[in-house]
């Protein structure tokens, strides 16, 4: 079986590279996928959102799992409550406008999933929000512990194995948002240069975890 390492390092020479905090790409053919529980393949994002989500009140499926409520890394007293997300209405998976809230995309692995990868982004900061604890993993360093809870209360610990610099260029999505293969667990914010003309950020920070 593939590692977590090897994995990211496939995606990246595919010159791939994931978009959180830049404009939306393109729409996800076929649209929004059916909230409810289907055999239907997972809906694969085409970036992350910049926008404020849309309201989950017409769009909260019954849940098959336990969704993560919160994150906690174990450096810079990094923790972040977690709610579930998943794409907009251009095809790219939702983040919460708020950098201190994280979004998990439910339709693909939670963490007491038996195999796949649990994706868990953040936005690095935002206007009238300030600067979110997302910001402070770029310094993170391997080996460190996360631990997330779900809501059922169970807890699940991985441990990061490595922590990537990319520049915006497009990803193979189904690459990251998988619930097939090797349980692990996906973390992704911005980082790098901010362009000033574009208001966003140039890179994405991501970071891979195994189960510990």
């Amino acid at each position: 079986m593939r590692s977590v390492a090897a994995t990211l390092v496939v995606a990246a020479a595919a010159a791939a590279v994931l978009t959180g905090c830049s404009p939306a790409g393109p729409p996800t053919p076929g649209g929004h996928p059916s909230l409810a529980p289907s055999s239907t393949p997972t809906p694969v994002p085409s970036a992350f959102s910049t926008a404020v989500p849309q309201s989950a009140a017409t769009v909260q499926p019954a849940p098959a799992v336990a969704a993560p409520t919160r994150i906690a890394v174990d450096w810079a007293g990094v923790t972040a409550t977690v709610r579930p997300e998943g794409v907009d209405d251009q095809g790219a998976m939702a983040l919460p406008p708020d950098p201190r809230v994280a979004g998990w995309y439910r339709f693909g692995a939670a963490p007491s999933s038996t195999e796949g990868t649990v994706v868990i982004a953040a936005h690095v900061d935002a206007v009238g929000y300030g600067v979110g604890p997302f910001a402070h993993l770029q310094d993170v360093p391997t080996g460190t512990a996360v631990t997330i809870t779900d809501a059922d209360g169970a807890e699940t610990r991985w441990r990061i194995d490595s922590v990537t610099l990319l520049e915006k260029r497009g990803l193979p999505w189904a690459s990251v948002f998988r619930t097939d293969g090797d349980r692990r667990l996906v973390l992704v914010t911005c980082g790098g240069a901010f362009d000033s003309s574009t208001h966003h950020y140039e890179s994405n920070l991501v970071i891979t975890a195994a189960p510990a």
